[in-house]
């Protein structure tokens, strides 16, 4: 091979390795916007279902609480229940089925998507209206029926208890619900902080979530 042709032949061949690095280059690029572009669409859907779960559990638990009215009226109408049972031996109080799960049930299978400020809140909060509802199926059996007067005193005075504390536990995870849903993790350790402060006196739902 002559020099000149040698010449002609790295040159041509140089090209044809710019040509490829061109080519594998931009092969490169567009593999690391698509990853990007996939990255942000997973990001984007996961906050979007993050916000629809949030909404929709929020809803809930504030259906639950407003048929709970407040820890007031929930004390006064358990008094004047049990007045009624001490005056007479044979009454037994209509105890309704307990229910206000079933979006949480539908969801329990994401729940993983909640984030940590909330997932605690909201798991502490159905774990207390579960164990609430399998209280209240004892009570509406034939063995509550059967007992003494005072045994089932004790029980509904148990039960208006659990009440309590699922009204407590309701107020804290729609909180902790809707201070994240405005602020972040920020926010909601803000909040977290003031209903973990002893004699805090927690308010009720917020109005609504953003």
């Amino acid at each position: 091979m002559s020099g000149e042709s040698g010449i002609i032949w790295a040159a041509s061949l140089d090209a044809r390795i710019v040509q490829a690095v061109v080519a594998g280059s931009f092969l490169a690029v567009g593999w690391i916007v698509n990853g990007w572009q996939n990255r942000r669409d997973a990001a984007r859907l996961r906050a979007e279902k993050l916000r629809d779960y949030h909404r929709a559990l929020y809803a809930e638990i504030g259906t639950t609480l407003a048929n709970l009215w407040g820890p007031e009226t929930l004390a006064a109408q358990a008094e004047t229940l049990m007045k009624q049972m001490r005056a007479d031996e044979t009454f037994v109080p209509f105890i309704p089925r307990e229910h206000g799960d079933h979006v949480y049930n539908a969801l329990i299978s994401e729940i993983h998507i909640l984030p940590r400020r909330t997932i605690d809140p909201i798991v502490a909060y159905y774990s207390q209206i579960k164990a609430l509802a399998a209280h209240a199926d004892d009570m509406r059996g034939d063995g509550f029926r059967n007992m003494g007067q005072s045994r089932r005193i004790a029980m509904y005075s148990d039960y208006v208890e659990m009440k309590e504390q699922l009204l407590q536990f309701g107020l804290f995870a729609t909180a902790m619900i809707k201070a994240y849903a405005e602020g972040g993790d920020a926010a909601a350790d803000q909040v977290s902080a003031r209903f973990n402060t002893q004699g805090a006196d927690p308010s009720g739902p917020s109005q609504g979530l953003v």
